[in-house]
C-alpha cells in the first residue's frame, strides 16, 4: 500500500495564481502544502486528545483570530476553569496565545509530546475533519467551528494574499480559482461542510452572528465550554479596535505564517463583497452553496440571518 507521502505524488494540484508560496498536493479531496499533510499525519498518529481539550477550527480568513481572542478570554477570566497555561492578549496576538495543531503542535516535531500543557488545552487548526484522528469524535474533546459567507471569506483571503506577497492577482481569476477550491485550504464549501454535518459535536458559529450579537455568542461560547464569566469584558477586551491596535504596537513583527501581525486586521465588517463582487460572481457563489450543500440543511441563509437583523 502507497504512503500518504507517496499518494500525495500523484495528486499535484494544477497551477494556481495563488501558489506564489509554494505548491499545493490535493489530499482527501483538500489542498494543502505537503508539510501541512505531512503534519496531519502525526496528528492521527500521535495526537490523544483529552475530554478537556477545546479545538477551534475555521477555513482561513472566518474569523479565527478573533474567535482564538475570545475563547482564550473567556477561559482566562472564567470562575470554573483552571486555565494558567493560557497567556494574555496584553502584548501578544491571538495567534500567539492559541497554538494550531498543524504548526506549534505537530509541525515541527511529529511525535511532540503536549502531555505537560495543562488543562483545558486550547488548540486550533484550520485543518478539515476528515484530517483528524477518529478520537476527536469520541474523546468528549470540543470543537468550536467559526465561518463566514463564502463572498466576505474569499475578498478577504484575496487582499491578505496580495499584501502578504506583493504580487496581485487580478480578482477575475482569484474568483475563479477560489470557485475551483484552488485556494489555502480549499475548497470552502466542503471544509464547512464537514463541520457543519458534525455539528452534534460541533458548535457552529458564524462570523456574522459575532459581529451581529457579540455579546450573546460570546455567552453561548461560554456555556458551551462550561466557562462562568463576565461577557461584557470579555467582548471589550476582544474589540476588533482593541486586537489591532495590540498588534499595532507590535511593529514590523511577523508571525511564523509570514504575516505582519497586523495583516490579521484589515476592516472585520460584514458585506465588503459588495465593493468588489458583481452580482454574476455573487450568484455563481450562490449556485455552488446550492450544488454542494444541497440535502445537508445547510445554505446561505446562515449568513444572511443575523448579518439583516
Amino acid at each position: 500500500m502507497d504512503t500518504p507521502q507517496q499518494q500525495q505524488q500523484d495528486q499535484v494540484s494544477p497551477q494556481a495564481k495563488w501558489w506564489v508560496d509554494g505548491q499545493r498536493i490535493g489530499y482527501k479531496g483538500f489542498w494543502f502544502k505537503p508539510e501541512f499533510i505531512t503534519a496531519s499525519e502525526a496528528i492521527r498518529a500521535h495526537y490523544k486528545p483529552l475530554p478537556s481539550d477545546i479545538i477551534l477550527a475555521s477555513f482561513p480568513k472566518t474569523g479565527t483570530t478573533w474567535l482564538k481572542a475570545l475563547t482564550s478570554s473567556i477561559l482566562r477570566h472564567s470562575s470554573t476553569s483552571s486555565s494558567s497555561s493560557i497567556q494574555d492578549l496584553d502584548h501578544l496576538n491571538p495567534h500567539e496565545v492559541v497554538p494550531f495543531l498543524e504548526i506549534e503542535m505537530f509541525g515541527d516535531n511529529p511525535s511532540k509530546d503536549i502531555t505537560e500543557i495543562s488543562s483545558p488545552r486550547l488548540f486550533s487548526t484550520h485543518l478539515p475533519l476528515s484530517f483528524l484522528p477518529e478520537t476527536v469524535k469520541t474523546s468528549g474533546c470540543r470543537f468550536i467551528y467559526i465561518t463566514r459567507h463564502p463572498a466576505d471569506t474569499f475578498v478577504s483571503l484575496w487582499h491578505l494574499h496580495n499584501n502578504k506577497f506583493g504580487t496581485e492577482i487580478s480578482i477575475r481569476q482569484a474568483f475563479e480559482e477560489f470557485c475551483k477550491g484552488l485556494v489555502p485550504a480549499g475548497p470552502y464549501f466542503e471544509h464547512v461542510l464537514e463541520f457543519w454535518e458534525a455539528r452534534d459535536r460541533v458548535m457552529f458559529v458564524t462570523y456574522e452572528d459575532l459581529k451581529a450579537n457579540p455579546e450573546e455568542t460570546v455567552r453561548k461560547i461560554a456555556e458551551f465550554l462550561g466557562c462562568k464569566t463576565k461577557v461584557e469584558e470579555i467582548v471589550k477586551e476582544c474589540s476588533f479596535e482593541k486586537l489591532r491596535s495590540t498588534s499595532k504596537e507590535r511593529g514590523e513583527g511577523v508571525h511564523w505564517s509570514g504575516n505582519k501581525y497586523d495583516m490579521f486586521f484589515r476592516k472585520g465588517v460584514v458585506g465588503d463583497w459588495k465593493i468588489h463582487l458583481t452580482q454574476e460572481m455573487m450568484k455563481e457563489l450562490e449556485d455552488i452553496a446550492d450544488l454542494k450543500w444541497r440535502g445537508s440543511g445547510l445554505d446561505l441563509n446562515i449568513f444572511y440571518r443575523t448579518a439583516s437583523q
